[in-house]
């Protein structure tokens, strides 16, 4: 090959490098669109945030002691399971700092407010009500019911309440005592005829304690609430996980109030497995004295694994409904036979020791069943849990026992059972998202003012790039919406708007650099190839910043500000495809021609006019040379004769 064919062939490289990285792009383009109409459920919107088409956002704060990374990591995976088993879609949880937050999008949400309110499942025998130390259980009683009322759990009014009728009820059996000493009868229940009297109504209790404690005042500010939360946990821990009887018997006493109420537990979930509890049967609305969780078969060590919710088997069924052969809702279920030693022979020897006795299901705290045992369950069999279900709770227990229990305990914000729940209406969804249309909308117009006043017809270059980025950004957040299940909310708005503006500040960067060179006295075809060579480097440090950026914020933040450095990030990647496929070979292309070379047409007026100063200036500089040398010619001459 010659070297005249040689440099022919690049020549015409040279001419086709623009139109061929223009089809490039547009290539790319048509690939994006058909995988958007062409697979997956063929539309062409993209996945919406809660924000702009409404849905329920819960936020799930953990309980008791400082949660590990790890653990928070392994609540999220099995809330996420849990979710996805629900058929919940469009939902997303993403751990937020030291709380976990679960989104879903749409009007029909109302499982996911029940997806964090059972955690901890653990198996406990029923202990007989303990004997309390006569001398001292009305101090203790006292004592405890002040504490109570200090930390909210009643008001003064309500622990008073309970107080008086203790006091009641033991001046009541006293005066049983005293009538039952004064008429005594023989073993066979015979003696003298007595007349039935009417029943006479309970005195008044005489020395009654008094409350003395007065409530706490509200705290300030949410860190004050989480510090008021975890004292209130340790009272409760203190008091109704005591092993002390008399102790026991006063919280017993306690409870037993707080069950007729129906009131959520404070402690929900925070109790420690290696201490009993005093807790309440909803199926008599009576308060159980438990034992603590039973370590599993061989296991010496107090910390070492004990039957939980962590035992059950969730690769056999775990079902949740209506049995019609008991006529009860029923939770059926298997311990696991893995590893040695297990839940299931656990679970066996225990309902062996238990026979004709209770087994308390405590679920956060609260008993959810607590059956007597008819007989021993064998190891491998499955195990069933009847109580007092509705048709939906049975099936969320169901649910939350398939995909695994929680390593962490869970309340609201506030200490709401099943985390706080906001809902945000499809109505308002759909203004905000109105909203950030119609400001996109006069933004690009205000754009297209700018560059068209500025740039003149050039600006139709810098709108091109600008809608053929938004082409390109648009389907794919319609494909990351389907695959990668990404959500469009307002701070994802937001970083699109700053990145596609990068598109358009590359535009500017290039024809400033264009300017440049045309001041220089360059034609602008000239100006155009050399100012793009100039101006790369630099749309490509700016991005690249930019881009490093966004990465930070994205691994280090939460929340919506992710999803603000996610666009951003995006959008500032596809600003380099755009400014190398697009702007730059249009900016080219239009330099060849001769209309798009007028100044008229590519705003460059001024920068010619400086051009033409520059040249007229250095042609007048060299004319006054020449006189110069003419002048001194002479002299020159004269001097050498």
């Amino acid at each position: 090959m010659s070297n005249n064919t040689r440099r022919s062939r690049e020549v015409k490289g040279k001419k086709r490098w623009p139109a061929r990285l223009l089809a490039l792009f547009t290539l790319i383009v048509i690939g994006v669109y058909a995988l958007v109409f062409f697979t997956g459920s063929k539309s062409a919107e993209p996945k919406l945030g809660i924000d702009l088409q409404g849905g329920t956002r819960v936020t799930l704060v953990p309980q008791g002691e400082e949660p590990t990374s790890e653990q928070l990591e392994d609540a999220r995976n099995i809330l996420e399971n849990r979710v996805n088993g629900m058929g919940v879609s469009g939902a997303s949880v993403v751990v937020d700092g030291n709380t976990i937050v679960i989104e879903a999008a749409g009007d029909d949400t109302t499982e996911i407010r029940n997806i964090g309110q059972t955690s901890q499942l653990f198996f406990r025998p029923v202990l007989d009500p303990p004997a309390a130390d006569s001398a001292t259980v009305d101090d203790v009683t006292l004592d405890m019911t002040n504490e109570w009322v200090e930390y909210g759990i009643f008001t003064p009014q309500e622990g008073q309440a309970v107080l008086t009728q203790i006091a009641t009820r033991k001046q009541a059996a006293e005066k049983e005592a005293e009538k039952a000493a004064e008429n005594p009868q023989d073993e066979s229940g015979e003696g003298k005829d007595v007349a039935p009297k009417e029943e006479e109504a309970p005195e008044e209790p005489k020395d009654v304690p008094q409350i003395s404690a007065e409530p706490l005042p509200e705290p300030n500010g949410p860190v004050e609430a989480a510090e008021r939360r975890q004292e209130t946990t340790d009272m409760l821990r203190r008091t109704r996980q005591s092993t002390d009887p008399t102790e026991q018997f006063a919280a017993l006493t306690l409870m037993s109030a707080r069950c007729m109420g129906q009131i959520t537990d404070p402690l929900a979930g925070s109790d420690k497995a290696d201490l009993p509890l005093v807790a309440c049967d909803p199926t008599t609305g009576q308060a159980l004295l438990l034992d603590e969780v039973p370590l599993l078969n061989g296991v010496t060590d107090a910390d070492g694994p004990r039957l939980t919710g962590e035992q059950i088997d969730t690769n056999r069924a775990i079902t949740g409904g209506f049995n019609p052969q008991s006529s009860q809702m029923e939770i059926s279920f298997a311990f696991s036979q893995a590893g040695e030693p297990n839940g299931s022979e656990t679970w066996a020897r225990l309902t062996s020791e238990m026979l004709q006795k209770q087994i308390a299901i405590t679920l956060d705290s609260q008993v959810i069943s607590a059956p007597v045992i008819q007989g021993a369950t064998p190891p491998g069999s499955a195990t069933s849990i009847t109580g007092n279900f509705t048709q939906e709770e049975a099936e969320s227990l169901a649910n939350n026992l398939r995909y695994g229990a929680l390593p962490l305990s869970f309340a609201g914000e506030n200490g709401e059972p099943g985390g706080t729940a906001l809902s945000v209406p499809p109505s308002l969804g759909q203004a905000s998202l109105k909203a950030g249309l119609y400001s996109g909308l006069v933004g690009l117009i205000l754009v297209a003012l700018f560059v068209f006043a500025y740039y003149r017809l050039y600006g139709l270059i810098s709108l091109a790039s600008l809608v053929a980025a938004g082409a390109l950004v648009y389907g794919t957040l319609v494909l990351l919406g389907r695959w990668i299940g990404y959500s469009l909310d307002l701070s994802g708005i937001a970083g699109l708007v700053i990145g596609i503006g990068a598109t358009a500040d590359s535009f500017i960067v290039i024809y400033e650099r264009i300017k440049d060179e045309v001041r220089k006295g360059k034609t602008f075809r000239s100006a155009t190839a050399s100012g793009w060579q100039r101006a790369k480097d630099t749309v490509i440090t700016g991005n690249m910043v930019t881009l490093i950026g966004a990465v930070i914020i994205y691994f280090l933040a939460v929340g919506d500000v992710k999803g603000f450095a996610f666009t951003m990030g995006l959008t500032t990647v596809f600003d380099l495809v755009v400014t190398f496929l697009v702007t730059a070979p249009l900016l080219i292309i239009a330099s060849r021609s001769s209309f798009w070379s007028k100044p008229s047409v590519n705003g460059m007026g001024k920068a010619f006019k400086t051009a033409e100063a520059r040249r007229a200036q250095a042609q007048h500089g060299d004319q006054q040379d020449d006189v110069a040398k003419q002048t001194l010619q002479p002299a020159a001459t004269i001097e050498e004769n």
